[in-house]
């Protein structure tokens, strides 16, 4: 706390992230991601057997998923709808993007390791899309910092 805000008796105001380079790429990666998500996520939701993706319904099999249709929704809604909606918010400067995007870059991550091990199917997409989940994480940190600085200085 600043001398200032203790004599007020208020925490220190907590800055909005700015859009520096590490912001900036944060948000046209996940731009990427949304636009990725959404059409994968599509194809699966409009043919949820996978045959538009080459997939079979076999490649499922362990899993708990009987066809693509939930992990479609997943893809389109939380990677497509909801990079979009945190880059969105990343635009909008507000304190919570640099956070959710973080948590969107390793959810990314996560479902790449996942997937992989469901279908046990390789393809160049699977880095490239880690990639895309690793990228958005670590710029979303160095996005964020200050803005978690100030908040763990404002307690």
């Amino acid at each position: 706390m600043t001398s200032e805000s203790i004599a007020h008796g208020r925490p220190a105001a907590v800055p909005k992230p700015q859009l520096h380079l590490a912001g900036k790429v944060c948000i046209g990666v996940l731009g990427v991601l949304g636009v990725g998500a959404l059409a994968g996520g599509g194809m699966l939701i409009a043919d949820p057997d996978g045959r538009s993706m080459g997939w079979t319904v076999a490649m499922l099999s362990g899993s708990p998923f009987a066809d693509f249709l939930i992990p479609g929704v997943i893809l389109a809604g939380l990677f497509g709808v909801g990079s979009f909606g945190v880059a969105a918010a990343g635009l909008d400067r507000l304190r919570l993007a640099p956070f959710l995007a973080f948590a969107i870059g390793c959810a990314q991550m996560i479902w790449i390791v996942a997937e992989l091990l469901i279908i046990g199917q390789f393809s160049f997409l699977h880095p490239a899309c880690f990639a895309m989940g690793l990228v958005i994480a670590a710029t979303a940190v160095r996005w964020g910092w200050p803005t978690l600085d100030a908040l763990r200085g404002s307690r």
